[in-house]
Formats: structure tokens, C-alpha cells, sequence
């Protein structure tokens, strides 16, 4: 009899113990909490001081691991920013070892990235087991909607536009540079076309105006043309710059603007950051700070012998099409809304959102400042945001929220000190 009953007590004790393990959170189970699908988004200590929080003169000594336990957070997403901390990240992680889950930034903000960089954070995560993923801070850019020359060029400068096919338009416009400073403005130009690429026919010479966004507008010959050119022989510039660009070039058949899809522009002499494609209105309208090809291999990495998800942050405004092959890419991607005033849009960009990445999580950016205007955040934008994500977390229709950041949350803001009282009344609650 007791021979065979204590086989039986120590099997009894084996699945008593697994019951138990159950629920304790593990990176490998599903968070049950509301607390455990919450990230606070982390920077190194007072990194907004001198530029978002000036305005308030407050200055922000919290270091990020602090700022998450003063919050009631145990999730971090932690981007570098303006190059700090600096590369091998391993002594600077000490402190997040505490925390239950970190990701870690594959591109900082402002969308920095290096080779070197990412090799880096690649050895961290293969050696540190609370590193659960990655996020791509600022993936997505405007393209400049202008093209500028470099400071004091050599006369003439030279645009070239290249459209995929030979192609004929009646006209093309010519728009101004609105440069903030008043310079980069064009003055003669001559405009060129050829039928061969390589012998060019003068079209008409002729004045830009000197005010900014000002449009001069050309008769273009008759038949297809395969390359276009702006010779740019001089600038209205009497200081500064002493150069010269143009917002945009604008083609016209039968009175409406050519889709410039796929049409190439390249320069003589080119600004940093405002390359000649800026000029093509009808082009793509972000870049990217890496390719699909890149985010594919990054992807496919192994770490301590699992795949961990690359997470990319996508603003309202960029919500595109355009987008996809970069998100076909990653695993999770988290929608930010730059301006409150845009907050009242959320609910229709995040269906958009979806739409463009069906079936892939999404975790809620929460901005817990107003970043566009520099200033305090109304308490009332605050508990809008909060209340759309958690109702959609307890729905399932997000994967998660982030508060951003850990610089701005011991400085005495009200939607701070909202946010962390919300977080103590539902942090524990359970999610089916």
C-alpha cells in the first residue's frame, strides 16, 4: 500500500509545482497583467534639459531604470540618443538587469544607425536574458521637400531629372526655395531637354522670382524628352549661403500634374540632407534608415537560441503604403501621435495602421508631454489617450502601451503624476 502510494504523493507534488510556476511571468508566457503589457520608453538621464524642457526650466536628473520603478513599469524600451550611451553597452546595463523585459534601440533616435552600432547591441542581447526585442526609433523620414546646393558652389549648378520612359509634357514649373533663412534662392536658370541623354537643347532662359514658393512656368517642346535639365547660373543670395536649390519641379500634361513615380533627379552640388530628389513632389515621401533587405537579415538572427521581435515606431502622419515592405520585415510596430491635437484622429489611424499590417501586433506610443509645442500636456489629452489603449488592451486589439520617456517624469508634470496614479488602480488587474 505505501509503495504505491508514494509514487503517487511525489507526482502529486511534480504538478502542484508546475500549477505554481504557472503563474509566475516568464518572458516565455503571455503577461497576464495589465502592468506586464505596459513599457515605459527610456533615454539616459537628462537628455531633454536643454532643448524640449527649457521651456519650463525644469531640469530632469532621473536615470532611466529609477524613472520605470517610480512609474510602477518593469518594461523598458531604451533608445540611445545623440550618441549616448556610448558602445560596448555592457556596463551600462547593469541596471536594467532588474527589469522583466528590455528592448533594446537597432536605431536611435533621430533614426542614427551604424553597422558598428548594431554589432553591438547584437552582443548584448546574445549574453543578457532579459533583452526580449528591439525597436527602431524614428525608422521612418520626411524626404526634404526641397533640393539645395552646398554653401558658395561653383556657377552653374546643375539639376537632372531622368523620368523611367521618354516622356512629353506641355509645361514644368519651377518653385522657389523657402529656405527659413531667406537663402538658397535661384536666380537665372536655363532649362534644357534632350531626346538621347546626350545632346541637349536649350528650351528658354529665364529669372526665378526672389520670393519664397514663387513657381516660374516654361513652355516645353513638342515629343518625348529623355532627360530634363536646370542649369542654375546664378543666385539671388547677397548673403549667407550665396547658393541656390528649388523646393520642387512640377511637369503638367493637359493641365494636370505627371505622377513622378519612379523619376530620378541627381545635382552638381548637393547640402547635406537635401538631395536632388527632393524636388519631385510626387515621389516617395519618407526614406528609411535601413532597407527591407537589411531588416530581413536582422529578422532572421538567433539569440540565445530564439528569434526576439523587431518592433518599429510608425507616426500617425507617415501612415502610407508606402511603408509596407519595410513592416512586411519587422514583427510588432507601435504608432506614435506627435501632436494632441491629432489624438482625436487615433482611433481612424490606428484602423489604418492595421490595415497595412493585418494580424501584426501593435503596442500604443502615449506621449506624457506635449513634445511639438514644448510644454506641459493637458491632463484631459492625457487620460484620453490612456483610456482608448486600455480599453483596446483589455479587447486585444493592442499588444501594449509606452509611455514616453523617463526624462520628463520627475519634473512635476500633472499628465505624469496622472498616468503613474492610473498605473497603481490597473496595473494589477488581470487580461483574459
Amino acid at each position: 500500500m505505501n509503495a504505491m502510494t508514494k509514487p503517487l504523493n511525489y507526482l502529486s507534488v511534480l504538478i502542484a509545482v508546475l500549477v505554481a510556476a504557472m503563474d509566475v511571468p516568464t518572458q516565455a508566457q503571455q503577461p497576464s497583467r495589465v502592468r506586464d503589457r505596459l513599457w515605459i520608453w527610456g533615454h539616459p538621464a537628462g537628455v531633454y534639459n536643454a532643448s524640449y524642457l527649457a521651456p519650463l526650466g525644469k531640469e530632469s536628473t532621473i536615470e532611466p531604470v529609477a524613472a520605470a520603478d517610480t512609474m510602477g513599469i518593469h518594461n523598458m524600451i531604451f533608445v540611445r540618443y545623440q550618441d549616448k550611451p556610448r558602445p560596448p553597452f555592457e556596463k551600462h546595463y547593469e541596471p536594467f538587469k532588474k527589469l522583466d523585459r528590455v528592448y533594446w534601440s537597432l536605431v536611435g533616435a533621430g533614426g542614427a544607425t551604424s553597422e558598428d552600432e548594431r554589432r553591438h547591441v547584437i552582443r548584448l542581447a546574445e549574453q543578457t536574458e532579459n533583452i526580449a526585442g528591439f525597436i527602431l526609433d524614428d525608422f521612418f523620414h520626411a524626404r526634404p521637400r526641397m533640393w539645395l546646393a552646398a554653401n558658395h558652389p561653383r556657377f552653374p549648378v546643375t539639376l537632372t531629372i531622368t523620368p523611367p520612359v521618354p516622356t512629353s509634357c506641355q509645361h514644368v514649373e519651377l518653385i522657389q526655395t523657402d529656405w527659413r533663412t531667406g537663402d538658397y534662392r535661384s536666380k537665372d536658370v536655363a532649362i534644357e531637354v534632350s531626346t538621347d541623354g546626350q545632346q541637349f537643347t536649350l528650351v528658354q532662359a529665364a529669372e526665378l522670382p526672389n520670393e519664397a514658393g514663387k513657381s516660374l512656368r516654361i513652355t516645353l517642346p513638342t515629343g518625348p524628352f529623355r532627360v530634363f535639365r536646370v542649369q542654375v547660373r546664378s543666385t539671388h543670395d547677397t548673403k549667407g549661403a550665396i547658393s541656390c536649390g528649388l523646393k520642387a519641379v512640377r511637369f503638367l500634361r493637359d493641365g494636370q500634374p505627371v505622377d513622378l513615380q519612379n523619376w530620378k533627379a541627381g545635382a552638381s552640388s548637393t547640402y547635406p540632407g537635401f538631395a536632388a530628389d527632393g524636388v519631385l513632389e510626387d515621389g516617395e515621401r519618407f526614406s528609411a534608415s535601413l532597407s527591407p533587405e537589411q531588416l530581413h537579415a536582422l529578422g532572421e538572427r538567433h539569440y540565445r537560441g530564439k528569434k526576439l521581435p523587431i518592433t518599429a515606431v510608425v507616426y500617425a502622419r507617415q501612415i502610407s503604403p508606402w511603408l509596407k515592405p519595410y513592416l512586411d520585415e519587422v514583427d510588432q510596430v507601435s504608432l506614435w501621435t506627435w501632436r494632441p491635437a491629432d489624438l482625436d484622429r487615433v482611433t481612424e489611424n490606428l484602423t489604418a495602421l492595421e490595415k497595412l499590417v493585418p494580424g501584426r501586433p501593435v503596442l500604443l506610443g502615449c506621449y506624457m508631454y506635449d513634445f511639438d509645442q514644448r510644454k506641459s500636456l493637458p491632463v484631459e489629452r492625457m487620460k484620453m489617450q490612456v483610456e482608448l489603449g486600455y480599453r483596446w488592451l483589455r479587447e486585444g486589439r493592442i499588444a501594449g502601451m509606452i509611455f514616453l520617456a523617463t526624462p520628463n517624469v520627475d519634473v512635476g508634470l500633472e499628465a505624469v503624476e496622472w498616468t503613474r496614479e492610473w498605473i497603481v488602480q490597473v496595473g494589477d488587474e488581470k487580461l483574459k
